[in-house]
């Protein structure tokens, strides 16, 4: 009995060596698996990080320059542009046409005094660039014309002097002058708003300060119709109508901080109902038709029992 259970034990022992040395095999095996994933999912993942990170690193280039008496904007982006605005100080912006392009090239007025320039740039992903230039402009003698296009499509003229003005005067296509006097409580400013015709349009204006001297200022524009927007309260509904005579592009509204949209595809009349809360409602209201022309409601407020 003895010899065959030590005959049966030499049987077995190179058998479990086997097994021991095969399990220990596998597992590096396996380990070695995991450790190549981690490493190419690390790559991976390194890479991605890269690519996005440049990405959103990638910012327009903005080149900005004084010409006399005038500012040089010159945009380039390797994405579409879809808005560009600026202010003076803290003026209202203004906003400068872009039409979804990848460079933009506008000649902007400086004004009179110290100025600073804000300029915002937003490509067609939301991403935002801000810029802030300070300029001087001393003057020559002469007076200082601002030529400025508004919201409601409308010019803003504001001439300044550093000693005064005696009047300004301006024309819509060579046609009959315009003239405005000087206020005599402040006469280093003078600072009218103008409609425009419709239509495409030439407007010049001259500027005569109390040494006689004269500047003179031409700006091409366009002149469009704006949408009737009428607002009214039906129990507890906002009711908005806008109406065009050539088309309604889009409504813009703001009700207590929630922003919608309406797209009008064409139509010359849109009717809308939304719902009010109970209480206060906050309504800002924006409506543009196909020309360019927009009407705006702002601050409205709305009361339901």
């Amino acid at each position: 009995m003895n010899q065959i259970l030590q005959t049966e034990n030499k049987k077995n022992g190179p058998v479990e060596i086997n097994k021991i040395v095969l399990f220990f095999a596998i597992a590096i095996i396996i380990l070695g698996v995991i450790l190549v994933g981690q490493g190419l999912y690390a790559m991976i993942t390194g890479t991605k990080e890269k690519s996005e990170s440049k990405v959103e690193n990638v910012v327009p280039d903005v080149n900005i320059q004084r010409t006399e008496e005038n500012i040089l904007i010159n945009i380039t982006h390797t994405k579409s542009i879809a808005t560009v605005t600026y202010h003076w100080n803290n003026e209202a912006d203004q906003t400068i046409e872009t039409n979804n392009r990848l460079s933009i090239s506008e000649e902007i007025s400086l004004p009179f005094g110290n100025n600073t320039l804000y300029l915002t740039v937003i490509d067609k992903d939301g991403n935002e660039s801000n810029y802030v230039k300070e300029y001087v402009l001393d003057g020559d003698g002469k007076p200082v014309i601002e030529l400025l296009v508004t919201k409601e499509n409308k010019i803003r003229i504001k001439v300044q002097d550093t000693k005064g003005l005696q009047y300004i005067r301006y024309t819509w296509n060579n046609g009959n002058y315009v003239t405005v006097q000087a206020n005599i409580e402040d006469l280093k400013l003078i600072d009218e708003l103008v409609e425009i015709p419709l239509g495409q349009n030439t407007l010049r204006v001259e500027a005569v300060n109390t040494d006689n001297m004269i500047t003179t200022k031409e700006l091409e524009v366009k002149g469009v119709r704006r949408p009737k927007l009428m607002v009214r309260q039906e129990g507890n509904a906002l009711v908005i109508q806008a109406e065009d005579e050539v088309a309604m592009k889009v409504i813009y509204f703001t009700l207590n901080g929630q922003n919608y949209q309406m797209n009008c595809e064409g139509r010359k009349v849109v009717l809308h109902k939304q719902e009010l809360k109970q209480g206060e409602n906050k309504i800002d209201i924006t409506a543009e038709n196909e020309e360019g022309g927009i009407t705006e409601l702002k601050n409205g407020i709305c009361i339901v029992q």
